[in-house]
């Protein structure tokens, strides 16, 4: 009887020894400290190391050339219309809105120029000193003047800029519309810094 007792004992014990080792097996993985997290602070950190730093792309590269050839047409411009007989046109359009100068020729002194406008049907011929101050000379109905400055599509001012281009530096001396074999074109003459001529055409159409 002692020994069944006995017998009975050890079972219980061993059933109780693997029921508290179960649970502090569950109470130890419960009771594991979760894996900390980072602060922000030093997530950032490690953010603004890793990031690289800020290069100019091939694209922003592009538009500061795009800007920089900008630039330099607009200078290029400039320099060509430095010759007085741009403010000479400037005031005569602004007398003349609507009007389209055919001829203009720079005396001789260089303190007048002839200018004729077609106005409305009319051939104004103009009087126009340096500083922009308009005589009315006359008024004719030229009616080829009239007629080709109705085909032409090219201003004076247009032509003087393509003389321009290819004579950097000269300086005017007259411009007229004309008209060749059918053909209207401007009839442009210039002055080199050594005071030969330059004549050039400039198609109108």
């Amino acid at each position: 009887m002692f020994k069944k007792t006995k017998l009975g004992q050890h079972k219980l014990y061993a059933g109780l020894a693997s029921v508290a080792a179960l649970a502090l097996f569950t109470a130890c993985t419960a009771e594991e400290p979760a894996q900390e997290e980072e602060p922000a602070d030093q997530q950032t950190e490690q953010q603004d190391t890793s990031a690289p730093a800020e290069e100019t792309s091939p694209a922003d590269n592009g538009s500061a050339n795009q800007e920089e050839t900008s630039e330099d047409a607009a200078e290029t411009d400039e320099a060509s219309g430095d010759d007085e007989v741009y403010s000479i046109i400037e005031a005569v359009e602004s007398e003349h809105n609507n009007g389209f100068i055919i001829d203009i020729d720079r005396e001789d002194d260089g303190s007048t120029y002839e200018v004729d406008v077609v106005v409305d049907s009319e051939v104004h011929q103009l009087d126009v000193s340096a500083d922009g101050a308009i005589t009315l000379d006359e008024t004719d109905t030229d009616d080829d003047d009239i007629r080709k400055a109705d085909q032409a599509t090219v201003t004076v001012t247009e032509a003087l800029d393509e003389a321009f281009s290819q004579h950097a530096g000269a300086q005017f001396d007259q411009i007229q519309l004309d008209e060749d074999d059918g053909s209207i074109h401007w009839e442009v003459e210039l002055e080199d810094d050594n005071g030969s001529d330059i004549e050039l055409e400039v198609p109108a159409t």
